[in-house]
């Protein structure tokens, strides 16, 4: 043995602790400068006593000693700065962050390329091409939907026909599909030798020349649109796409796929067999999608493809050979470069020979596309004729919806949040957290995702799925439980102004809107004097028809001659004018028919009626053609909107509703307002005429008379006012008269209602609605013989508390207008099924306050029978109390209160009062069909069988949405949310991650604002501070501090999908950053109906986030809280 290894082996260990135990007193936690030094000295010093004590500044031996702690401390600081990029939570180099993700086998994204459709608007071809008519096309323009060219279709099929390859034709596509209720049909141009299937065209958005690329699309094999890879003598599809909403439409034409960005190649050579090659792609700026690698043969033309997969290990799983693995994996590098890397040939192929990759560079920019910025788009292309001829086809192109999805790479705060997310998904979609995490690591310009799995159904392959909830699938519902009920309500909402701009936006895009909403005009039907006209001995003779009108004229029952109407008319008749709803009866022994034919008889088949409604549409002078009838060309000089047999007798008129405010009201109104006055707006119906309440006659109570109209006694008598207008000296609070009617089901059904989707009818072109139809197997009121015929309701909203909670018991309905001219088929639809004004004190329905699992009040429709309402007052029901049970519910129509009965254990019956029930004028427990109509566009794919919703805020989105809030100028619209289809467009590439079962449909966020006048009414409100006595800060400042407080507090990162807002929660905050210029800080509501405390808990829907509205108009600094500030309620014990 060596003396140094027995030495070693011998000594080694004793040695290595004896070096150890010298330093036994000495401090290793020192790291920086001055603990070095000190522990340095104190070492000395304890164990050199005597053989060094020269501890002064100058000394060389102390100057040593500063060196070393320096070193240490600049040591220690290296160490711990590459420590720190080691761990991905507290790196701070890009490459060290994107090192660490990789290891986790995540890919940080470079930028994504913006990518839409652009619609061709017009065509010509240079070859002379023949339409029907024998007209030459060569080089002449065809524009689509040319309303001044009536072979406008015919001739552009031609010319497209024309540049097909010679297997296609229009009706014949090389692949079909229908994605997301739009009929896609791929047409492949017969390009000339050698072309590489992109056009390359150069558009200016945001102020930036940009460039882009036309490129060919495909769905082959997949069900959503994508770019196959480019390569010379590739094929380039044009789609024709039909949403089947006509030609105008926006997603009806020829489009092509576009891209920014320009395609460039690097070719390379391998000439070796090397594992685990890397190859630099030198190229900057390439996107985070567009990168396709060929290998090329001894000729330079391509011999095969090679695929891109995220980990070239993963091949492994494959059933192929190592050599059949042809894979390569990517990693970034600096300014959106790249590497290919390739497999070591186990795992996958090595590389070996000439290869050429296509990178699509483009600019890394964050920017929206508007359609008015990408117009007149020219795209030339040359083809070969079916001659053999080269051709060229020239197109104009025009972007038809907004383009939001691009974005720039990755940043490091973006990466270190997706890498860990990313790696518990392990790459793919199976689980909630998957579904919820995935898309936000697949793309970074989603920057929150949410899933709700919607219905698992497990329905068998060759059914259609039906959704159960509604909302993507029709739904068609009989029952037997239906109630209906009206309110009059007050809807109010408030404002502030700066000048007479303000004002006038108020009374155009808020007041005006008010009084056509569906309330108010069911509120002027109900409450208005009607004109009578049965003592008038008119009927109506009919001259035309057409589809949905009539045109005639009305004579006189005795002597047949035409009888003057309108204006010109001295009596009643004036009021059958334009706009005037009209309401017919047919003659003593007759019936109207399904068809509004008159026939003799009874009503005794389905359609029977015995009353129409129709609108006068059009009148000429006064609709007797100087007394002849009907004019030269046979029509009539009064048009209906209606069909309206001859001899049908008119009983009433409903004079027209005007709701555009004149010149001269709109100028009071400013001037009252100016001067912050009090006043009311108030209708004449028999004059049309709009009129102002002053303050001193103004009645603003909420019960309303036509009785004291137009009273100007001063004594405040009139309130015949439709919209009151109060004001503090600072806000305006505006209310309104609505007449709300509902839908409501106890047990056997509930309603779904999307407000946001217009559902269309493709074979009739119509609007399709979601309605209530009350069966005719129903009695009418108070008889027992049934209704004359079916009731169609439109179903027009849902309620929704201030909390968010959607109260899928009830629908808001009104009238049926099957034509959508905005008249009523039947006004009278509530007195046909309930007669309130028969038997009032039996026409109540009721429905009782419960409390839900967050601890919330809500109120619930009550079957028949559970509360006994035919009792008068409490004496009433003391009389019979021994003929009911114990916990009876009484209700006395004329105490106008709820009582209990209770039986104590020895048997006494006591009747108490009691709250939380609540009661309406309606009727219930009747037939009735519902039917929801869901569009075409989300249709379900019938082989899936979970359907899972996957909300996304986009970053565009949120930007757009967040200067929309922020705005406070009025400039800024608010953005549209990103559709079903836009999002399926960008984010395509995740149905490759889902579960085979699943199927998932991609939508928007919705933000849920608060506070401020951009909030929804309901959600209003006055943040009140109370300032810090000790505080100088002035109040402007306070107002700026408290939005920019709660701004921080309302940021994206806080909040996620269906959270709860507690106003606690916001008023610890506030006092945590504040605390020294605010002492109390209280949330009170805007709205009248609302009181202290109402909005302290608001909770939010699946897919929305809530966001701050709020600005510092909405925050008002005060003195003190007092139950004035508050706003508290009755009974809260405030003073």
């Amino acid at each position: 043995m060596a003396k140094t290894t027995r030495q070693t082996s011998i000594f080694g260990v004793e040695d290595w602790k004896r070096i150890y135990q010298t330093y036994r007193e000495a401090d290793f936690q020192s790291y920086d400068f001055e603990t070095l030094r000190k522990s340095f000295i104190d070492y000395i010093r304890l164990y050199y006593p005597e053989s060094y004590n020269d501890y002064i500044e100058s000394s060389e031996f102390i100057a040593l000693l500063d060196v070393m702690a320096f070193m240490g401390q600049a040591g220690s600081f290296r160490n711990d700065l590459n420590t720190r990029e080691n761990f991905i939570d507290t790196a701070e180099r890009r490459d060290s962050v994107v090192r660490l993700a990789e290891l986790v086998s995540y890919t940080p994204k470079r930028n994504t390329a913006s990518q839409g459709f652009i619609k061709a608007t017009s065509i010509s071809t240079t070859e002379g091409v023949i339409d029907f008519t024998g007209v030459n096309l060569s080089n002449i323009t065809v524009n689509w939907n040319d309303t001044t060219n009536t072979n406008w279709l015919e001739q552009f099929t031609v010319i497209v026909n024309a540049a097909l390859n010679g297997s296609q034709r229009f009706g014949r596509p090389g692949n079909s599909q229908n994605l997301l209720g739009v009929q896609t049909d791929e047409y492949t141009l017969n390009l000339v030798q050698g072309f590489l299937p992109v056009i390359p065209f150069s558009q200016i958005i945001n102020g930036t020349n940009m460039t882009f690329e036309a490129v060919s699309a495909t769905s082959l094999d997949e069900t959503y649109l994508y770019e196959p890879a480019p390569a010379p003598n590739g094929a380039l599809n044009i789609l024709y796409r039909n949403d089947k909403q006509g030609y105008a439409s926006a997603n009806t034409g020829y489009f092509f796929y576009f891209k920014q960005g320009s395609l460039q190649d690097q070719q390379f050579n391998l000439g070796e067999r090397i594992s685990n090659r890397v190859v630099n792609v030198n190229i900057e700026g390439i996107n985070n999608t567009d990168v396709w690698l060929y290998q090329l043969n001894a000729q330079n033309i391509i011999e095969n493809e090679w695929t891109q997969i995220e980990n070239i290990y993963a091949g492994a799983t494959e059933e192929l050979t190592p050599e059949q693995r042809r894979y390569f994996q990517i990693t970034s590098r600096t300014n959106d470069q790249i590497n290919l890397n390739f497999g070591d040939g186990v795992f996958s192929s090595i590389p070996v020979g000439t290869f050429r990759t296509y990178v699509r560079s483009s600019n890394g920019l964050n920017y929206i596309i508007n359609p008015d910025e990408m117009q007149n788009v020219t795209l030339s292309i040359g083809y070969v004729s079916k001659t053999g001829r080269n051709e060229t086809l020239t197109l104009t192109c025009a972007l038809t919806q907004p383009v939001s999805n691009a974005a720039s790479r990755e940043n490091i705060n973006d990466i270190k949040q997706r890498a860990p997310a990313r790696y518990y998904t392990q790459n793919r979609m199976v689980n909630g957290e998957d579904y919820n995490n995935f898309p936000y690591t697949l793309y970074s310009t989603i920057i929150k995702s949410k899933a709700v799995n919607r219905s698992s159904i497990g329905t068998s392959r060759y059914l259609d799925l039906v959704d159960i909830t509604g909302k993507y699938s029709s739904t068609n519902v009989f029952a037997s439980d239906g109630m209906v009920y009206e309110n009059t309500e007050v809807p109010s909402f408030t404002f502030t102004f700066i000048d007479q701009n303000d004002i006038t936006d108020i009374i155009v895009n808020q007041v005006e809107p008010v009084l056509s909403s569906r309330g108010m005009q069911e509120f002027y039907y109900e409450n208005f004097l009607r004109p009578s006209l049965t003592t008038l001995n008119l009927e109506w003779s009919q001259s035309t028809t057409a589809n949905n009108e009539t045109t005639g004229f009305f004579k006189f029952v005795a002597s047949g001659a035409p009888a003057p109407v309108g204006p010109q008319a001295s009596d009643n008749k004036k009021y059958i004018a334009k706009g005037g709803l009209i309401k017919f009866v047919p003659p003593a022994g007759f019936v109207f028919n399904n068809l509004n034919r008159l026939k003799v008889g009874s009503a005794t088949l389905p359609g029977d009626k015995t009353e129409l409604w129709a609108t006068v549409t059009a009148l000429e002078l006064d609709g007797t053609n100087q007394g002849t009838g009907n004019n030269v060309d046979g029509t009539g000089p009064v048009t209906l909107n209606n069909f309206i047999p001859t001899n049908a007798v008119p009983t009433q008129v409903i004079v027209n509703f005007v709701t555009d405010l004149p010149t001269a009201i709109e100028t009071t109104m400013r001037d009252n307002i100016e001067l912050y006055r009090n006043f009311g707006l108030g209708y004449d119906n028999l004059n049309q005429v709009w009129y102002v309440i002053t303050a001193s006659n103004l009645d603003s109570s909420v019960s309303f008379s036509l009785t004291n109209a137009q009273n100007t006694s001063g004594t405040s008598l009139d309130n015949s006012w439709l919209v009151d207008f109060q004001t503090d000296g600072v806000t305006y609070t505006v209310s309104s008269r609505s007449l709300d009617r509902y839908w409501a089901s106890v047990l056997e059904t509930r309603f779904f209602y999307d407000g946001t989707q217009k559902v269309y009818d493709p074979k009739t072109g119509k609007v399709i609605n979601d309605f209530i139809n009350v069966l005719k197997t129903n009695n009418a009121p108070d008889v027992s013989t049934p209704l004359n015929s079916d009731e169609i309701l439109d179903i027009i909203g849902q309620p929704v508390e201030s909390d968010g909670f959607i109260d899928d018991f009830r629908v808001r309905i009104s009238y049926k207008d099957s034509d959508n001219d905005g008249v009523p088929d039947n006004p009278d639809y509530f007195e046909t099924l309930v007669a309130p004004e028969t038997n009032p004190n039996s026409k109540r329905i009721y429905q009782q306050q419960t409390i839900d699992f967050d601890n919330l009040e809500r109120y619930t429709p009550l079957a028949s029978g559970v509360v006994v309402g035919s009792l008068a007052t409490k004496n009433a029901i003391e009389l019979v109390k021994s003929e009911y049970n114990d916990a009876q519910v009484f209700y006395a129509y004329t105490d106008k209160k709820f009582y209990k009965l209770s039986i104590a254990y020895n048997g006494v019956r006591t009747i108490a009062e009691i709250s939380g029930y609540q009661t309406f004028v309606g009727r219930q427990d009747l037939n009735f069909q519902y039917r929801h109509n869901a569009p075409l566009s989300r249709r379900i794919d019938p082989g899936s069988t979970n359907i899972i919703d996957i909300y996304l805020l986009t970053q565009a989105y949120y930007t757009a949405y967040q200067n929309y809030i922020r705005d406070t100028t009025g400039t800024v619209a608010e953005p549209a949310q990103p559709t079903i289809e836009q999002l399926t467009t960008s984010y395509s590439t995740l149905n490759q991650y889902k579960m085979i079962s699943d199927n998932i449909i991609l939508n928007s966020l919705t933000f849920k604002p608060l506070f401020g006048t951009k909030a929804p009414s309901e959600l209003r409100a006055t943040i009140k501070c109370v300032k810090n006595a000790t505080s100088t800060v002035s109040t402007s400042e306070i107002k700026s501090q408290v939005i920019n407080a709660i701004n921080q507090y309302f940021t994206i990162d806080n909040w996620d999908f269906g959270d709860t807002f507690f106003f606690s929660e916001l008023s610890s905050y506030l006092h945590d950053q504040l605390g020294s210029i605010i002492s109390t800080v209280v949330l009170v509501p805007t709205n009248p109906l609302k009181s202290f405390g109402d909005l302290y808990e608001i909770r939010s829907q699946s897919n929305e986030i809530f966001t701050n509205a709020a600005t510092v108009n909405d925050v008002e600094v005060i003195d003190a809280l007092t139950s004035s500030q508050l706003r508290t309620a009755s009974n809260s014990g405030v003073v």
